[in-house]
């Protein structure tokens, strides 16, 4: 039973659940009947991808072995290394199987994807330790998992590349906030991320700025491309709610309990968003404002 628990928290379920919902979005991006969402290779994707998250937070975990016993967050992952090993050996194995059975290219993207990661996570010498770049290697990494979404079911075009830029912002933004929940423990643990070498006051306006700009991005891309508005409606209304929500909240004091009640507000505005976006492509809803 303890060795069953090891293995879900060095797993990290509960987060890798959630990035499930960027290349998952892109595959509904693609699909054109709901026969296809009940194919095989929609549900072997949907293992892949688990797995594939899987490995990259038990190479995240195993590399942030000795900062991440001073976050209170993840201090219960501390003494986890045989437990991270074995996860990421199964779980990295196992998805590029996985991808393989479905479109061989997906294993190149698994592959790209976690070596970005590696990069990322890397001891003390990865992008994780350096300002900006940990958040290029997030915009540049949820590229790939919206496009290895999307070329599940359809082939790869100029819009599928567009649209991913606009999930890679809110990406990018998301983990900018991150590292503002992270700010105290990263400083003491010497983790010079932006939010401990801008400071808490800048990083928090770089958020701002970016999910402003994410916005303006889809709100302008639905009005270029004839076949987005109706799709891309859910995410303009909420990003108009995240920026209301960001300003009203604004003035209040730069502490952890913020930026953690802003994941929880745009984790779930987000997600709703991305609900009616597909009951909007099941539907076919863009057909009643032709």
């Amino acid at each position: 039973m303890k060795q069953l628990s090891a293995f879900i928290k060095s797993s990290r379920f509960a987060e890798v659940s959630i990035l499930l919902g960027f290349p998952m979005i892109g595959l509904f991006f693609a699909f054109r009947s709901v026969d296809q969402l009940l194919s095989l290779p929609v549900f072997l994707f949907a293992a892949a991808v688990f797995s594939l998250f899987t490995a990259i937070y038990a190479f995240n975990g195993l590399a942030g072995t000795e900062d991440d016993k001073h976050n209170s967050r993840l201090a219960d992952l501390a003494g986890k290394r045989r437990s991270f090993i074995v996860t990421l050996a199964v779980s990295l194995l196992l998805s590029l199987l996985l991808f393989f059975m479905i479109k061989p290219v997906l294993s190149l993207f698994s592959a790209v994807s976690f070596l970005l990661w590696c990069l990322y996570s890397f001891p003390k010498k990865g992008f994780k330790y350096r300002p900006i770049l940990g958040t290029l290697i997030h915009f540049a990494g949820q590229i790939i998992h919206f496009l290895m979404g999307y070329t599940v079911l359809a082939p790869l075009d100029k819009e599928s590349a567009a649209v991913s830029i606009y999930f890679a912002l809110l990406f990018s933004a998301g983990h900018i906030n991150h590292e503002l929940i992270d700010h105290d423990a990263d400083e003491k643990a010497g983790t010079r991320t932006g939010a401990v070498c801008f400071g808490v006051s800048s990083w928090e306006k770089v958020s701002f700025v970016l999910f402003t700009l994410a916005a303006i991005y889809i709100s302008v891309l639905s009005a270029v491309e004839k076949e987005l508005p109706a799709l891309c409606f859910p995410f303009i209304i909420a990003g108009m709610i995240h920026i209301i929500f960001k300003i009203c909240t604004y003035k209040r004091p730069s502490e952890q309990a913020k930026f953690l009640e802003e994941r929880r507000f745009y984790r779930i505005l987000y997600f709703a968003a991305g609900i009616v976006f597909i009951a909007a492509k099941i539907f076919d809803f863009a057909k009643f404002i032709k």
